[in-house]
């Protein structure tokens, strides 16, 4: 039974001890303040008794009571999480029975037995591409046993075979299933309760308002209250973070330890291959959700997404040359890590699952194979799953509203109407994604036409391949790496210490890392420009022997055209959304007033590029006459937005309608004109172009 796999690790018995430590602090400092605060509680109860005893009126009656009250509130401040339970939402679930699916409980039944611990008190499906076990807790619960629910998605179900679905219930169910693990449910359990300690208090804020606006006098004493409760929250927030750091880093020990347990019972592969694939799965139904909430307006709904979600991960995984087995696309690591280059990390003190190569590195390591596999598709376990997946349908679809009765979409027809929306909406496959992210070359002169061409030693496919698409994604991620030190040195990202590519970094070098960041994007940016430079002279090469070089040379100019107006109108765009933000979110009136002094600046290069594309005939087809009805309302009033305390609702929806339609028909216009020059690329690229 692999019995080694399933030892804690030294690593967990360091950090269950850090924990534990951690946690004793918390009580100590706990017990401190609850020390004090029933001396405070007793000191001000008895001057409150003793102020009512010996001056008789109204007013002082008021004030004993505030005063006796005072104590109380910070002591319940301190207590009030003993009472506290944390239920969740059920609403959204399905709760199945051994009667309704005897096959999932006959695998449940195998998995408890396996993994020597307790069959859930509840099974529940949700429509999610999950799966957990949860249960209902409080502060009680850390010395009662609490029977765990467990909840199955439904796209989980969908999208896995029998063995990869026992795999991941396995693993779910080996967070409880060892004694040794025990010690980090119970600083699971003090974690959460300590955090809705201090920050879960929306209930009991509501009460001291509510006290303090009762009387003036009592105000007083809710006021003061509430500044030693702030002090307190202070000193705890500082434990408490020394706590939850230690806490993130034994979570991350006990899913290596839920994954050891999942791959002794059922193998190594089956995990491995679903938690790779979990991410196509949801990337699937979230396609879904936008293609359906486009089509809100032609009153279009699906009477069950599920079969959608299996079509949509199929055409991904084709796309993107992934194989099949069993059935499904298997994602290599590779894939999975294509888009996600980022090299930073804060030693996963954030995160409470460690990263997924981490773990797959870890399953593949254990090596241990699959007994008797079952590679069926896990749905077929399901009684009556149309039904049950028209249910969660129905469930997805009440929460959008249509103006009428909408008509639901044969499976044939989405098929058919998304390969289409995808062939509308995409560049040609021969670029593999690489325009997706990157622009064509359009820095050239006019006269660069009139140079000679040569011929390239690569090939098109050698032009766009992973090899080139890794240092587009690379510097992405150094974009996104530059921006986050950056947000760390401001101390916006409040820490002290971050990893980057395995070493350890402080505050302190931020700014050197920042220089070495713009260094690395600056060698990245130069790589790409000169293959951009390669690939437009590539095409010019083809052209001109194929005798069409006017054809290349007109769409070249006419991208070079939009792009460059797409430039400046992209940015007068993005300054006026970056000026109005502020309005999404309550600020003073002084604040307002001068912000908007900003937004009337940012507006006249706004309303200047905005009046070019309605007076533009290139950009017709895409103003519908109702559009450019109501910019053209916008257009001649000079707004004002805000005035006597109050915004002006009806001006500030035309503003942001003008704001997005804008967004939509510049972004439109680029996509097509690019997408032009791209098409007619692919068709030089092409052997049979003739």
């Amino acid at each position: 039974m692999h019995e080694n796999a399933l030892r804690p690790s030294e690593n967990f018995k360091k950090m269950a001890a850090k924990s534990v430590q951690a946690i004793t602090l918390f009580v100590a400092t706990y017990i401190v303040l609850i020390i004090f605060t029933l001396a405070l509680t007793a000191v001000s109860c008895y001057l409150g008794i003793k102020l009512m005893e010996y001056i008789s009126s109204s007013v002082t009656f008021i004030l004993g009571i505030g005063l006796i009250g005072f104590g109380f509130m910070i002591l319940f401040f301190l207590v009030k999480f003993m009472f506290k339970s944390n239920k969740l939402d059920r609403s959204h679930l399905l709760e199945i029975t051994r009667a309704d699916q005897p096959e999932i409980f006959k695998m449940i039944d195998e998995i408890v037995l396996s993994v020597q611990t307790d069959f859930p008190k509840k099974v529940y499906l949700s429509n999610e591409v999950n799966a957990a076990v949860f249960y209902d807790s409080n502060f009680w619960s850390m010395f009662f046993p609490v029977r765990k629910n467990l909840m199955i998605g439904f796209g989980l179900i969908n999208t896995t075979t029998a063995d990869e679905l026992r795999a991941i219930l396995a693993h779910e169910f080996g967070h409880f299933s060892q004694k040794s693990m025990k010690v980090g449910i119970y600083v699971y359990q003090f974690n959460k309760i300590i955090y809705d300690m201090l920050y879960e208090n929306e209930s009991y804020d509501k009460v001291t308002r509510g006290i303090a606006n009762a009387s003036s006098y009592i105000g007083i004493f809710v006021l003061i209250s509430d500044k030693i409760i702030g002090l307190m929250q202070q000193i705890l927030v500082r434990v408490y973070q020394v706590l939850s750091e230690s806490y993130s880093k034994l979570s991350h020990e006990m899913e290596f330890h839920a994954d050891a347990v999942a791959a002794v019972t059922v193998g190594s592969k089956p995990l491995v291959d679903s938690l790779l694939r979990m991410q196509l799965a949801s990337r699937s139904v979230d396609i879904i959700y936008n293609y359906y909430e486009r089509k809100i307006d032609d009153c279009v709904i699906s009477a069950n997404i599920f079969p959608q979600q299996i079509l949509v991960m199929n055409f991904l995984a084709q796309r993107n040359k992934l194989p099949f087995e069993n059935g499904f696309p298997q994602v290599s690591i590779g894939y999975y890590n294509r888009f996600n280059k980022s090299k930073i990390s804060f030693s996963n003190q954030y995160s409470s699952h460690p990263e997924t190569d981490e773990r797959i590195k870890r399953l593949n390591d254990l090596r241990i194979p699959v007994g008797k596999p079952y590679n069926e598709m896990a749905n077929t376990l399901l009684v009556d799953q149309e039904r049950i997946a028209e249910k969660f349908t129905a469930q997805i679809f009440q929460r959008a509203v249509y103006r009428e009765q909408p008509s639901v979409q044969h499976l044939s027809d989405f098929e058919v109407d998304f390969l289409k929306e995808n062939d509308q909406n995409s560049y040609p496959d021969i670029f593999n994604g690489y325009f997706d992210y990157r622009n064509p070359y359009h820095q050239f002169n006019i006269d660069s036409f009139d140079l000679p061409t040569i011929p390239s030693e690569l090939s098109v496919e050698e032009f766009f391949d992973d090899t080139n698409l890794s240092v587009m994604y690379e510097l992405k991620a150094l974009e996104s790496d530059l921006a986050t030190i950056d947000n760390i040195d401001s101390q916006v990202i409040n820490v002290k210490t971050f990893n980057y590519d395995g070493k350890k970094y402080s505050l302190a070098d931020c700014r050197a890392m920042i220089d070495y960041l713009k260094g690395e994007i600056s060698k990245k940016n130069g790589q790409l420009a000169l293959l951009d430079v390669k690939v437009f002279e590539y095409f010019r090469f083809l052209a001109k022997e194929n005798q069409i070089e006017a054809t290349f040379k007109s769409l070249s100019i006419k991208y070079k055209q939009v792009a460059e107006e797409f430039t400046v109108q992209e940015n007068a765009y993005l300054d006026l959304a970056n000026a109005t933000r502020f309005m999404h979110t309550s600020a003073s009136k002084e604040m307002i007033k001068r912000k908007m002094v900003v937004v009337k600046k940012e507006e006249k290069k706004f309303k200047d590029c905005l009046i070019a594309i309605v007076n533009d005939d290139a950009y017709a087809s895409l103003i519908t006459e109702e559009a450019k009805t109501v910019l053209t309302e916008y257009l001649k009033h000079n707004y004002k937005y805000f005035g006597a305390d109050l915004y002006f609702d009806e001006e500030l929806k035309d503003l942001f309608f003008a704001m997005n339609f804008f967004g939509g028909v510049i972004s439109e216009r680029h996509f097509l004109t690019k997408k032009e020059l791209l098409a007619f690329s692919a068709k030089l690229a092409n052997p049979m172009f003739s």
